[in-house]
C-alpha cells in the first residue's frame, strides 16, 4: 500500500497501538537509523494529493531503470495487478530521494514514515530499511519483497513491486511519483 516507496507496506488493520522498527545502522540520524521506538522516522510532510488506486489487467510491466534525481516526489498513481477486486480508498504519499537514502511519509489509509538506504543494479532497486513507523494499528502487517524494478526520468520515479511468487501476500503494484 504505502504509495510509500520501496519498503512498501501492505497492511491489514486490527486492534491497538502503533508499530515501530529501527536498526543500528550507524550514527543516529543516518537515513533515520537509530530512531527511538514509537517515533516517526523522519520529519517529511506528506504534500501529495490523494489518488484513487486503479487495477491493471495482464502482467505488471517491469521497470527500465534510469538515473533518479534527488528531490521530493509525490504519488501520482497506484496501479494494482492480479486482484479480483480493486481498492477504492484514496492514498497519498511523499518521498524524498537524497544521498543514497529514500525517506517517505504516507497518509490514509495507513499513516506511516519510513527511511531506507538502497542499492541499484540495472533496473533493480533493493531497499535496506533503516526505520519504519506505522502510526496506526499494525496487526496483520506484512512487508513487500525487498527487490523491485524502477523507471526514473529527471521528473518521475516509478516503482514496480512484484510480490507474486515471493513470501509476501501483498499484491503486485506500480506506484508513480512526480518531482515537485
Amino acid at each position: 500500500m504505502l504509495g510509500a516507496m520501496l519498503v512498501g507496506l501492505g497492511a491489514v488493520a486490527a486492534c491497538g497501538g502503533s508499530m515501530s522498527m529501527s536498526t543500528d545502522g550507524g550514527p543516529a540520524g543516518m537515513c533515520s537509523a537509530n530512531v527511538p521506538p514509537g517515533e516517526a522516522c523522519n520529519t517529511l510532510t506528506n504534500v501529495g494529493s490523494p489518488v484513487t488506486p486503479t487495477c491493471g489487467t495482464g502482467t505488471m510491466p517491469a521497470g527500465t531503470g534510469g538515473t533518479s534525481v534527488d528531490g521530493t516526489y509525490t504519488l501520482t498513481s497506484q496501479t494494482y495487478y492480479g486482484l479480483t477486486g480493486c481498492p477504492s480508498e484514496p492514498v497519498s504519499s511523499t518521498i524524498e530521494i537524497a544521498g543514497g537514502c529514500i525517506q517517505s511519509v504516507s497518509g490514509s489509509p495507513l499513516p506511516a514514515t519510513a527511511s531506507q538506504t538502497y542499492t541499484v543494479a540495472g533496473a533493480m532497486i533493493t531497499a535496506n530499511p533503516t526505520c519504519l513507523h506505522v502510526g496506526v494499528d499494525a496487526g496483520g502487517f506484512t512487508v513487500d519483497a525487498p527487490g523491485k524494478t524502477f523507471t526514473a526520468t529527471p521528473t518521475t520515479f516509478t516503482v514496480f513491486t512484484k510480490n507474486s511468487g515471493t513470501s509476501s501476500p501483498n499484491p503486485d503494484r506500480a506506484e508513480a511519483y512526480a518531482k515537485r
